[in-house]
């Protein structure tokens, strides 16, 4: 039930460069994330990106793994009909699951994409 199928995620270069350059952004500490909407009626798609400013390969690695794990668990909170990019920053590297997961959902509220109103 949770898992992150492929048709629910971008694969592409040219994904990830449209809704870099069409999308708008939210940004807060921990992580920077870029909307682009679609038609209501397609599932939201995400990506996920740790720069190297981050660290080595593991702590990116770490840091991407996290924030699937918050979208993992929490994508049937989001509307349909949206491309998603979310990037972590490099203060993500120095938190635990729990804040990370407030972090990302206050990205997802301030960008419209939660359906809920109030948790």
């Amino acid at each position: 039930m949770y898992e992150l199928k492929k048709e629910k995620r971008l694969c592409k270069n040219r994904e990830y460069q449209l809704v870099y350059r069409h999308g708008r952004s939210v940004v807060n500490r921990l992580a920077v994330l870029y909307v682009l909407p679609r038609s209501p009626k397609q599932p939201t798609r995400i990506g996920f990106v740790t720069g190297k400013k981050i660290g080595c390969a593991v702590e990116r690695n770490r840091c991407r793994r996290l924030m699937k794990e918050v979208y993992r668990l929490h994508q049937y909170e989001l509307k349909d009909g949206y491309d998603l990019v979310l990037i972590g920053r490099g203060y993500l590297k120095q938190v635990g699951y729990q804040e990370a997961e407030r972090s990302i959902l206050q990205l997802f509220r301030r960008a419209n994409v939660w359906k809920k109103r109030c948790e």
